[in-house]
């Protein structure tokens, strides 16, 4: 059950995201907090509570759909690798740039 005071449900959008989120999931659902503004992804059909992500975005358009389908249970896998391939690129930049400041004496500490 939502909590009323602390959500609000977002039934329609301009782009009819919504009810494309549907075609992804008949249960899926999305919540605004009011307080915040936050627009969260949810399913009805999920055991243990309905939250089923945070939306990175401030608004519904096309990138909300694109997440909705990359974070699904079913590639929930293939996500943590990507993640971690991602995070392993990231540490190797890092090392890459700390070692061209350290050659030119440059503390980045």
């Amino acid at each position: 059950m939502t909590d009323i005071m602390k959500y609000e449900e977002v039934t329609g959008d301009m782009c009819g995201i919504v009810g494309r989120l549907k075609e992804i999931d008949e249960s899926y659902f999305v919540l605004r907090r009011r307080k915040s503004g936050r627009l969260e992804l949810h399913s009805n059909a999920q055991k243990g509570g309905s939250l089923c992500a945070v939306l990175p975005y401030e608004r519904l358009d096309c990138r909300t759909l694109e997440y909705a389908r990359r974070t699904r249970r079913e590639r929930a896998e293939r996500l943590v690798k990507e993640l971690e391939r991602e995070n392993e690129k990231l540490l190797r930049s890092q090392m890459r740039v700390a070692a061209e400041a350290a050659e030119r004496g440059i503390n980045c500490l």
